[in-house]
């Protein structure tokens, strides 16, 4: 063996050498000042509790799916039928499960955008940024097309509820001996009086004209 070369344990004694210096107290690397290193940058984003977030997007659903229902729905039937009152704990629940999953799909884009621009440049990474990022259009698109369903199915409650108090409204002039047979739904007792005296007045002018003649 020539000189040039060292032996076994001499390399060895070098190898140790070098780890004692990289994890000694006296020589340690001072990460921010070694520029041979790739320094990750620390996220600047404050921790988030996912328990609050939670409860933030139930908020936020509560507060959506009350406004939608009171815009085409009366409050009384709102919270006196028994079917709104399930259907509206319902939407609520899902659209607060679709807040929370866009709220914190967001969160975990940013991080991984922000781990990406700190150095870590991996194949995987940028797969893992296309899956999510294809995800977050759907988490859109599928909140999107739950708040038409939920417009276009209170449009139809309103509806029938129309439909049903024209049919409750007909069957108490029948009832009372009224004539529902051109067609004409009254409302309540005023109306119903109010259609009385109109027939009054028509058969006195009928009557005047009759003895002018």
């Amino acid at each position: 063996m020539s000189e040039e070369k060292k032996s076994i344990s001499e390399q060895t004694n070098d190898i140790r050498r070098e780890l004692d210096k990289l994890i000694g107290d006296e020589d340690q690397i001072q990460v921010d000042t070694d520029p041979d290193l790739p320094v990750l940058r620390q996220s600047t984003q404050p921790s988030v509790s996912y328990t609050e977030l939670k409860d933030k997007s139930m908020k936020q659903a509560k507060k959506t799916i009350s406004s939608l229902m009171k815009f085409y729905l009366d409050a009384d039937i709102i919270e006196n039928d028994e079917y709104i009152q399930a259907k509206k704990k319902m939407d609520e629940m899902t659209m607060a499960s679709l807040i929370y999953q866009l709220k914190a799909g967001e969160r975990a884009l940013t991080t991984l955008l922000e781990t990406i621009d700190g150095g870590e440049l991996a194949p995987r990474m940028f797969e893992v940024l296309a899956t999510l990022q294809k995800s977050m259009l759907d988490i859109i698109k599928s909140q999107t097309m739950y708040l038409m369903a939920a417009e276009e199915s209170n449009k139809r409650i309103a509806r029938d509820q129309e439909i049903y108090n024209k049919r409750r409204d007909q069957k108490e002039i029948e009832e009372a001996g009224g004539d529902v047979s051109d067609g004409n739904v009254v409302r309540g007792t005023k109306d119903l009086m109010a259609k009385i005296q109109q027939g009054i007045n028509i058969s006195d002018e009928i009557e005047d004209i009759d003895v002018d003649e």
